[in-house]
C-alpha cells in the first residue's frame, strides 16, 4: 500500500510539472502575457504562432486599430509582416468589454517559473504602442520575471511591447484593466 501511494505521489508530483512545460513556442511566434492593471499580477498568457519569419526591426511591428468608445468601441491589433490579429477587445463606455482574441489566455499556474527572477531591461526597451505609457515598467516586470518562457525569449533577442488594454471606460473600473505585454 505505501508503495502504491508513492507512486500516486510522485506520478502526481511529475505529472503537474510536465504540464507547466506544455507552453510551446518557437522562433516565429508572439507571446501575449496579461498582467493585472492595479495589482500587477500576472494572469495568463497566450503563445501564437505566425506564418513567415519575424521581422527583424528595433520595435514590434504592430498596426493598431482602434475605435473610440461613443458607446461600444473596440482595439484590434496586426502582427504587420504576416498582417494577423494577435488582439482583438471591445471597449464599452459606462460598461465592461471582453477580449475576443485570443479566446484564451492559459492560466498563471501552468507557466513553469525560475528560481530566480530576471533583471528587468532598460526601460528602452519597453515600448508601449497603444494609450498612456506606465510609470514604472517595474512593477509590471516584478509579475512575468520569473517565467521560464520569458527568459527563453529574451535570449532569443525578442522584442517587447506592451499597452493597457481597458475594456471599460467613462467611469471604468481600474480593476478590469489589464497590461498586455507582448513579446516576439
Amino acid at each position: 500500500m505505501k508503495k502504491l501511494i508513492l507512486l500516486f505521489l510522485t506520478l502526481f508530483i511529475f505529472g503537474c510539472s510536465e504540464e507547466k512545460d506544455k507552453i510551446e513556442w518557437s522562433q516565429n511566434s508572439i507571446l501575449l502575457l496579461k498582467v493585472d492593471y492595479t495589482t500587477n499580477k500576472f494572469e495568463g498568457g497566450n503563445v501564437q504562432q505566425m506564418n513567415g519569419d519575424i521581422s527583424s526591426s528595433d520595435t514590434i511591428p504592430i498596426a493598431v486599430n482602434y475605435k473610440a468608445p461613443g458607446d461600444f468601441g473596440n482595439i484590434s491589433l496586426y502582427y504587420l509582416p504576416t498582417n494577423t490579429l494577435i488582439f482583438d477587445g471591445s471597449i464599452i463606455w459606462m460598461g465592461t468589454g471582453v477580449i475576443k482574441h485570443p479566446k484564451e489566455f492559459v492560466p498563471a499556474d501552468k507557466f513553469a517559473l525560475l528560481s530566480n527572477p530576471i533583471d528587468k531591461p532598460d526601460d528602452f526597451m519597453f515600448k508601449c504602442i497603444f494609450g498612456p505609457s506606465p510609470t514604472d515598467y517595474s512593477l509590471i516586470w516584478n509579475s512575468i520575471s520569473k517565467l521560464r518562457i520569458v527568459a527563453e525569449y529574451l535570449k532569443s533577442n525578442k522584442r517587447i511591447s506592451l499597452f493597457l488594454y481597458t475594456p471599460s471606460v467613462g467611469i471604468g473600473n481600474p480593476k478590469e484593466w489589464d497590461w498586455i505585454v507582448i513579446m516576439d
